[in-house]
């Protein structure tokens, strides 16, 4: 790490990454405890409490039932997703249709809306509206669900 500033960036990509592998350890060996996801990542149990977290204080991850993961000692507190705070946004545009989807972190679609449309021949603009709308529309859904949108795709047809 240099003097010339790189270090915070440095550090906080490293965190980000390090947050994302444990999120996705998460998501995918839930409920797991924070040894399981020590062992699982190579992290320090420390490093990996540290993480929890901060998942924690984004509403992204949280604590749960007891879990037993060997046949000594107490259960460790079981980790997982938490379905109700942060979620993506999906939209398509087709060439007869325009669709939202939203999904919540524990993949279960909390919105989903299909609007039949030619977009053959018509103009990006109205077509860039019409979708604007539809996300709009889905992310007023998903707010009153108490789901905050935190990022979006789209779909486009074309080579």
């Amino acid at each position: 790490m240099t003097k010339s500033g790189n270090a915070p960036v440095r550090h906080a990509t490293m965190r980000g990454r390090n947050l994302a592998v444990v999120l996705e350890h998460i998501a995918r060996h839930q409920p797991v405890t924070r040894a399981g996801l020590a062992e699982l990542t190579g992290f320090t149990k420390t490093t990996v409490s540290n993480l929890v977290g901060l998942l924690e204080g984004a509403g992204l991850v949280r604590d749960g039932a007891p879990v037993h993961e060997g046949e000594r000692g107490r259960p460790g507190v079981g980790v997982s997703i938490a379905g109700d705070g942060a979620a993506g946004l999906g939209l398509e545009v087709n060439v007869d249709y325009l669709a939202a989807c939203v999904l919540d972190l524990g993949k279960q679609v909390r919105y989903r809306h299909v609007v039949s449309a030619d977009n053959r021949g018509r103009p990006s603009a109205d077509v860039l509206g019409a979708l604007a709308a539809l996300a709009a529309e889905a992310v007023t859904a998903v707010a009153g669900q108490g789901l905050a949108v935190a990022g979006a795709a789209v779909a486009l047809p074309g080579l």
